[in-house]
């Protein structure tokens, strides 16, 4: 699948392989005119290949062309050109203008050391002489050898605007090498690698990279990709540079004889971020013999091996789990309730690389994350603000902490049975409601959901400034269970939370009044690679108190926590400080892909639509963007300042003209196709790309819609196919007893949630009342009914009803519409839990 282009590295290889199919010699000329523009920001297949494609061209040798671009096209199909053997910046041309193998392989010479399987990267050189390239590349061989762990190669530019296309282009870039002397604007930038500068935080950057082009390069890249270590050649000795500057990068080196150190510091700052400390120890543990005179009795497989009865769960599972399976926190391991080493360094280099000031491991979900949080900055009689849309761990925490909540309502999307998001206009009138009557002190802390379910993302650096403007000490709680992935693509900087603290730090720099206070929860096993359950709070808290967190941590966190999941989350952080870049551009690729196939097909469009801002955010304007500007950076800049935006990466479909509800639908997809999908409305149905998707696995789903429709289109003169169904009216304000209303402002009603919830365990107060039609005509005519429990649909997961809560007409409808199994709190057979009335009367 040819993948459309949406970045200068989509572009590059959708030019490629159009390349490989063309025969005209005129129109290979133009696309590799169009090659050599944009392939200069790739190490591979580099300026010889390139040549000698011309040189062929320039003979009419079209055979050896088509031998010389299928080999090319191959190599970075099956990415082989990153298993190369040893040898040091080798050329390309010699493996590559070869007759093509069976099955397209390109011929790997043998090493001695197996260095094929070494991880490859690319290195920028931002330098203000091109000829420089092979200086770099003669003296940095003489430093390679084949006991190197890694393997590099160089990607030259000699511009600061060209160093930012590249850095953005390329995701193989893991280091950066800045020399002084380069320029700002590039000579020879090419249409798209220009809309890259879209993304810089920066009105004027352009005119920044031209009056200073290194340390504007310099701050860009931080912004752009954090993770990448950046190298300074100065011209200066280092005790001339001020301190200042030299912090600015990782390394600074003097540019007489630098290479000796820069292969070192290439080599050692990939080095740090591919160390699992946790990973590694278990790994070790898991390899010494040991004798286990304690708990486990199926560690190192002791109670299975031998066992006729449960032996298939050895051979399903392997043994090396098993080997790694123990409860002790010695031997070079740690303890996950007081880590002072393995575990301690992975949490470190977790924080380094989602961009928090402290990190912590949680073994058992963002529901005890969102505990832990919650026990740590509320106390009894505080007031919290949390979005109605939250998963139930919030409130569930909420109440456990004794704090008084104020639910904030989403809008509604009625059309597709859908909740969206809070308005920042409905934060900020509740939070100048309280402040007029005198309640404003009492406000601790707002939680919000981002993404939601949906994918509706929030402008997290413009919410909390203007709330900051209010309430400027509030405690910002962000969960990101679905979200962990957006910290580590620009697209997404500004909207996930510690990116945005990034630009707050600056913006409130000096500050005596603000108090900048953000935790954010992940389940990072939700979205990057991890073992399920597996979870992080990430924390830049400048009133951080480290004992009450720790105590709540410890509270809420089991003494015998599963260690594969610890190393799954060190694996997963490794891998997004590597690849986290690269992998969120492919996902991106994809779900672009994706949504373009769908709303261009004929034959789809009928009967699905795929949900975009104009219809999940309403009375959004998107920002005029020119025609030029596609895919990636055209998102980016009608995103610009957004409130709210759909992530592309989930994809809601309308599905009403097919026939079926979303529970009809699911059950097709997953009986007939064996595709999973988790969450559904009445309309629609949600499709997640994730770093796991691949191309074949969106090709099979294109494919699967395809024969759908064309089954419907052969049923047309059957039946009318679209749901003559009413549109739902979603519930929306959130009423409560005066028993459990702590106070009241114009705006809003907060909840005693701790106190309707232990009363609703009190026998003499409660009562079940069945769902039938009689009960909906009594509310009609008045009747009134108190929840005495949470009532929360699996999925979404987030509460409809809460204690206290006064059952309405709408609220009682939607629950009778709902086509989902799974209803927490509501028992069929009984109906729902309530508060008899006259008990409340009483009291």
């Amino acid at each position: 699948m040819i993948i459309t282009p949406f970045d200068l590295q989509s572009h590059r290889e959708s030019l490629w392989q159009t390349l490989a199919i063309e025969s005209d010699v005129a129109e290979c000329r133009i696309i590799l005119d169009e090659l050599s523009r944009i392939d200069r920001f790739w190490a591979f297949p580099g300026p010889e290949v390139i040549h000698k494609l011309y040189l062929y061209l320039d003979s009419n040798a079209m055979p050896l062309f088509t031998q010389l671009v299928a080999n090319v096209v191959s190599s970075l199909t099956d990415g082989s050109y990153r298993r190369r053997s040893f040898i040091p910046f080798g050329t390309n041309l010699n493996v590559l203008d070869k007759p093509i193998l069976h099955e397209s392989k390109l011929p790997l010479p043998s090493s001695p050391d197996n260095a094929s399987k070494k991880p490859y990267f690319e290195v920028l050189v931002v330098h203000p002489m091109m000829a420089y390239e092979s200086v770099y590349r003669q003296a940095l061989s003489e430093f390679m050898t084949d006991r190197d762990e890694f393997m590099y190669d160089l990607v030259f530019v000699d511009t600061a605007e060209d160093a930012v296309a590249a850095v953005l282009a390329n995701p193989m870039i893991q280091a950066c090498v800045l020399v002084w002397g380069f320029g700002g604007a590039s000579v020879n930038a090419h249409p798209m690698a220009g809309e890259y500068l879209s993304f810089l935080n920066h009105s004027d950057a352009r005119a920044r990279l031209a009056a200073d082009p290194l340390m504007a390069l310099n701050d860009y890249i931080r912004q752009l990709r954090p993770e990448l270590e950046q190298i300074f050649i100065s011209e200066l000795p280092l005790y001339e540079l001020g301190v200042e500057f030299r912090d600015s990068f990782h390394r600074v080196l003097f540019h007489i004889e630098p290479f000796p150190d820069l292969h070192y510091y290439l080599l050692s700052g990939v080095r740090d971020r591919f160390s699992t400390p946790f990973f590694h120890a278990l790994q070790t543990y898991s390899h010494k013999p040991r004798g286990v005179f304690h708990a486990l009795p199926l560690s190192r497989a002791s109670s299975i091996q031998d066992s006729p009865w449960i032996h298939d769960m050895l051979t399903f599972y392997g043994p090396s789990i098993f080997f790694a399976e123990t409860s002790s926190t010695q031997g070079g391991l740690d303890s996950l309730l007081d880590p002072k080493g393995a575990i301690k360094q992975s949490h470190d280099k977790a924080a380094i690389a989602f961009g928090a000031a402290k990190t912590f491991f949680v073994t058992n979900g963002t529901s005890t994350a969102n505990k832990i949080v919650m026990q740590t900055t509320l106390q009894p009689g505080d007031i919290v603000l949390i979005s109605s849309d939250c998963h139930k761990s919030v409130p569930y925490a909420v109440t456990l902490s004794g704090a008084f909540p104020i639910f904030l309502e989403t809008y509604s999307l009625n059309q597709y049975d859908l909740y969206g998001a809070v308005r920042l206009s409905r934060i900020k009138e509740i939070l100048l409601d309280l402040k007029a009557h005198g309640l404003l002190d009492r406000v601790r802390q707002i939680t919000l959901t981002n993404s939601t379910f949906d994918g509706l993302v929030y402008n997290a650096e413009q919410f909390m400034t203007e709330i900051l403007e209010i309430k400027p000490d509030i405690i910002f709680h962000w969960d990101e269970a679905w979200f962990a992935f957006g910290h580590f693509n620009p697209l997404y900087h500004g909207r996930t939370a510690m990116t945005a603290i990034r630009n707050l730090k600056v913006k409130y720099a000096g500050s005596e009044t603000v108090k900048l206070r953000v935790y954010v929860t992940q389940s990072t096993h939700k979205t990057l690679t991890a073992f399920r359950q597996g979870s992080m709070i990430h924390i830049d808290d400048a009133l951080f108190n480290s004992d009450l967190f720790l105590e709540a941590y410890r509270m809420h966190t089991s003494t015998s926590p599963n260690y594969q999941l610890i190393a799954s989350l060190d694996i997963g952080r490794r891998q997004v400080a590597l690849e986290g870049f690269e992998r969120t551009k492919q996902t991106l690729a994809l779900a672009m892909n994706l949504r373009k196939k769908i709303q261009e097909s004929d034959l789809l469009t009928p009967y699905f639509k795929v949900l975009d801002n104009a219809d999940l955010v309403p009375e959004s304007v998107p920002n005029k963007v020119p025609e030029s500007i596609g895919g990636y950076a055209r998102y980016h800049s009608e995103w610009k300042d957004a409130e709210l935006v759909v992530d592309p990466t989930r994809l809601t479909m309308d599905i009403r003209n097919t026939g079926m509800t979303g529970s009809n639908f699911r059950e097709l997809l997953i009986n007939r196709y064996d595709i999973q999908v988790n969450k559904i409305s009445h309309y629609t149905v949600l499709f997640i790309v994730n770093i796991g998707s691949t191309e074949a696995s969106v090709e099979y789903l294109i494919h699967v819609l395809g024969e759908i429709a064309a089954r419907l289109n052969l049923e047309t003169k059957k039946r009318v196919h679209a749901l003559d169904t009413p549109e739902i009216r979603l519930p929306q304000t959130r009423e409560f007893h005066s028993k459990f209303r702590p106070f009241t402002v114009d705006t809003c009603e907060s909840v005693d949630l701790r106190a309707a919830y232990f009363l609703a365990y009190n026998n003499d107060a409660i009562e079940f009342v069945p769902l039938q039609t009689q009960l909906l005509d009594d509310i009609k005519e008045g009747r009134e009914l108190i929840s005495a429990s949470f009532v929360t649909p699996y999925p979404p997961g987030f509460p409809i009803l809460a204690p206290g809560q006064r059952i309405t007409y709408d609220i009682l409808k939607y629950i009778q519409q709902l086509k989902i199994k799974e209803i927490h709190g509501y028992v069929p057979h009984k109906g729902l839990k309530v508060f008899k009335s006259s008990y409340l009367e009483q009291q």
